[in-house]
């Protein structure tokens, strides 16, 4: 079987698109398909020969140019020559070039969506309703990114297809210490320091549990400048409390140290974080928004709070705070949940039984 994969650019392997492509490149691999990979325009990362499979830089610059659709015209005749018949890609510019180019080329295109549409500005989805005739299907991470797409780019619903990321299972997870009651309950969360994160919250919400008496502590991982986080604990009075480690490559290091995992963004489309918590057997609290309600079941593995909750957040952090039993026991849910629902086999078997449909679907035409 082969099958082409193509996205705008490939930074690094850590990123979320692109962890998950590479844990499906291999899978299929490892299967026996005959993978080409290809990105518009290179980066350090895919030149430096360390995928899996060889990475073509086609060159493509701006949409706006001839010259780009036609060099992924001829791209589509190359395929077509060796026999592919069926081609996946990511990011914005790879959504709009390749169906019609494609399609040109008799090659059915599936396209993919991450996220809640963030990046949507007029000239992009005027652009994707245009191109998006010629979609074969759109492979989506959530139930609620299916929606958004759906809504936005004028795509009909049997064209949708959920299919959530893929982890690996990480076995047994170690069981921290009993925690004696002069030991600090220790708060986390792993998120790039962003407006659209509202890290700000969580200190706030920090803050009213530590002003109640809670002995608490907050460490927050992600890149970014953190100058604004830390003034705001110190006009709390927890800058002791708060610690800000950085951008981490492995940030589950860091996770395993939790007693309570916490992302209280205002978009999420489907948070890796949240599945890297659970994976962990950490009790989640994350607000009510994109997919996070279909991975944290209310009272089961977490809690749920309206975003800018600061007084929800507080209030289910000092919950969880006081009663390590029920910390233990909505980890231990979420641990079960990733297993059953989101493992890597799960994530690759829908991969490869859709295009398996849309090549016999293909073939049937011919």
């Amino acid at each position: 079987m082969k099958i082409s994969l193509i996205m705008d650019q490939y930074n690094h392997p850590h990123a979320g698109t692109e962890s998950q492509v590479l844990k499906l490149v291999r899978g299929l691999t490892d299967l026996g398909w005959d993978v080409r990979f290809a990105v518009l325009r290179g980066t350090d990362y895919s030149r430096s020969g360390h995928f899996p499979v060889p990475v073509e830089e086609l060159g493509v610059g701006s949409l706006s140019s001839p010259a780009s659709w036609w060099t992924v015209y001829r791209y589509a005749r190359r395929l077509q020559s060796e026999g592919f018949g069926l081609v996946h890609v990511f990011f914005n510019d790879a959504s709009v070039l390749c169906p019609p180019m494609m399609r040109l080329a008799g090659i059915r295109t599936i396209i993919s969506r991450r996220d809640m549409g963030f990046w949507y500005s007029p000239l992009y989805l005027n652009a994707l309703k245009l191109t998006g005739r010629w979609v074969s299907a759109a492979i989506c991470n959530s139930q609620a990114v299916a929606r958004i797409t759906g809504e936005s780019e004028n795509l009909p619903a049997d064209k949708l297809h959920v299919i959530y990321n893929g982890y690996p299972n990480l076995g047994e997870t170690p069981e921290p210490p009993d925690a004696s009651a002069s030991d600090a309950v220790r708060i986390g969360i792993v998120a790039n320091l962003r407006p659209i994160k509202r890290i700000d919250d969580l200190i706030r919400a920090v803050g009213q549990v530590a002003a109640d008496g809670g002995n608490v502590q907050l460490s927050v991982v992600g890149g970014g400048d953190s100058a604004a986080y830390e003034a705001l604990a110190r006009e709390l009075g927890i800058a002791g409390r708060v610690a800000f480690h950085g951008s981490q490559p492995e940030p589950e290091h860091f996770i395993r140290d939790f007693d309570i995992a916490v992302l209280c963004s205002e978009s999420e489309g489907f948070s890796n974080a949240i599945i890297e918590y659970m994976r962990c057997g950490k009790p989640v609290i994350c607000t009510r928004t994109g997919g996070n309600a279909e991975i944290v079941s209310e009272g089961e593995n977490g809690f749920l709070i309206e975003v800018g909750d600061v007084e929800g957040l507080a209030r289910h952090i000092a919950t969880l705070t006081e009663q390590p039993e029920l910390r233990r026991k909505m980890g231990g849910a979420g641990k079960l949940k990733v297993t059953r629902q989101y493992s890597v086999d799960t994530m690759l078997a829908h991969h490869v039984a859709l295009y398996e449909r849309l090549m016999a679907r293909e073939a049937w035409a011919c």
